[in-house]
């Protein structure tokens, strides 16, 4: 070929609308499976793409990677789909549908007379890149995260109402990740006519799901094995649970026969949720609206003791940067909760963060142990529910990490 003219450029496959190559050096987790890839990787891209697009991506090496969806905003400038020529399209989205729909029947979730919640669709965990959706009894609650599952919602609600027979339908898009592609905050009931709150029942516990104004899409499903699991420890104990939220630890562990219950936490909306939840059944709970760091340190001076206590905080950090101030804030936490666990008492603790993992996290409770002069042993390590699947691949997938502790 003439040194003159351009090298001759396969043409871009059906339905997608650029090519993108990737830097020669740096490390690219897109090369083992990851679906992210950062603008900062980024180094020529062919054609006009915009937000929503499906690209094709290509190593330095000419080597397809796979195809993905392109924002020109977000720092996350593709999110891989595929590892073939293929475009993001209907019949795609119908495929991965289903698939997700069948992994949640396969574990009894699918149908509300067999579980009164549950996640039915998950982002990239199941191959949809910034789609969400949760069952809750008839109603489906969807979030469209990025712009490339915005731009094809109205085809997704219709092939989920399909997929699923439900027909009533609210959307969650107020998670602030929206921003990040331009996209408004907005709360609507799409189809249906919704009254707040939802009583959910778990696992034999009514719950008040506030679609519209709850956190997540009304209620932490992906806490809902762990519910159990603690409440199945709680009879016969003094049991204390911070950051509550709506108090479904303690919902749970009085139900299950705790000799008292205590949930804390700085939101009168969730508190007043969670009471209204506990005068509906019947239960008897000792309210605090208050910051938890400041009410540790009343209890602390106060000598109190509990038999079982439930540590589940915010996450304190949404990047790397803030990770140092984090583990000090999740540090003093566990350090000041310790001192109130009575002798063979029993500490759930849990990281909703992806920034730490188990092995961190355990540390970093061993650490305050330490340093309270409390002796404790792993009785377990937990997880989120199996609805919220971990892909290997995707280390942002494995997010939720617990331990059972007991104290010798």
């Amino acid at each position: 070929m003439p040194a003159d003219l351009p090298p001759i450029r396969p043409p871009l496959p059906p339905g997608i609308s650029g090519r993108v190559l990737l830097q020669q050096q740096g490390t690219h987790r897109s090369l083992q499976g990851h679906p992210w890839i950062y603008r900062s990787e980024l180094a020529q891209i062919e054609g006009d793409p915009v937000d929503g697009d499906c690209v094709e991506v290509k190593s330095a090496r000419g080597d397809r990677i796979g195809c993905g969806i392109w924002s020109s905003r977000s720092q996350i400038s593709i999110r891989l789909y595929s590892r073939r020529e293929e475009a993001f399209d209907g019949p795609l989205l119908s495929r991965r549908l289903d698939a997700a729909l069948a992994f949640r029947n396969s574990l009894g979730l699918l149908k509300p007379q067999a579980a009164d919640a549950a996640r039915l669709v998950w982002s990239e965990s199941d191959g949809l890149p910034g789609l969400v959706v949760d069952r809750y009894q008839d109603w489906l609650v969807a979030q469209f995260l990025t712009a490339g599952m915005e731009r094809r919602a109205g085809e997704v609600v219709s092939l989920l109402q399909e997929k699923t027979g439900l027909s009533r339908v609210i959307l969650r898009n107020d998670a602030p990740v929206r921003l990040q592609e331009n996209l408004p905050l907005e709360k609507k009931v799409l189809s249906g006519s919704y009254d707040d709150p939802l009583w959910i029942r778990q696992n034999g516990v009514l719950l008040p799901a506030r679609l519209l104004e709850g956190q997540k899409t009304g209620l932490y499903l992906d806490q809902s094995a762990n519910y159990a699991e603690v409440g199945a420890l709680a009879a016969g104990r003094r049991v204390l649970d911070l950051f509550c939220y709506q108090g479904a630890f303690a919902l749970f562990c009085s139900a299950a026969g705790a000799i008292s219950c205590t949930a804390v936490d700085q939101s009168d909306a969730a508190l007043q949720a969670g009471r209204a939840a506990a005068q509906k059944a019947g239960i008897a709970i000792d309210w605090v609206q208050e910051n938890v760091f400041d009410w540790l340190r009343r209890a602390q001076r106060a000598k109190e003791q509990y038999d079982l206590i439930t540590l589940d905080p915010p996450s304190f950090t949404k990047t790397k940067a803030q990770r140092a101030a984090a583990l000090r804030g999740y540090h003093e936490l566990h350090l000041r909760a310790l001192r109130l666990l009575a002798p063979g008492g029993v500490l759930a603790s849990f990281c909703c963060s992806h920034h730490f993992g188990l092995a961190e996290w355990k540390e970093m409770i061993g650490r305050a142990s330490w340093e309270a002069d409390v002796a404790l042993r792993l009785r377990k390590t937990l997880s989120q529910s199996s609805d919220h699947p971990i892909l290997l691949t995707i280390p942002e997938t494995e997010y939720l990490k617990g331990c059972l502790v007991e104290r010798r």
